[in-house]
């Protein structure tokens, strides 16, 4: 992949969370397209069946496993862990 101008390798990000909202509490994975500069938008999430992680294997205090698996399946995205 080519860089943009400003170095910039990716258009997709990655926002991980921990959703202690939810029942039973879990980590939530959404993956960002960029479509235009700055501005992303949802392509899909860990909610979807054909999400390549199951966050389901990744206990509360598993982030940096999970985030190293993130990688692994998506190698060029930026990846956010929010709090």
């Amino acid at each position: 992949m080519t860089p943009k101008i400003g170095g910039k390798m990716s258009e997709n990000r990655i926002n991980v969370w921990w959703d202690d909202k939810s029942e039973p509490e879990k980590w939530h994975v959404d993956v960002l397209r960029e479509v235009r500069e700055g501005h992303y938008e949802c392509t899909f999430g860990s909610e979807s069946p054909d999400f390549p992680v199951d966050v389901d294997d990744f206990g509360p205090l598993e982030e940096d496993s999970l985030i190293q698996t993130l990688k692994g399946a998506f190698p060029e995205a930026e990846i956010r862990l929010l709090f």
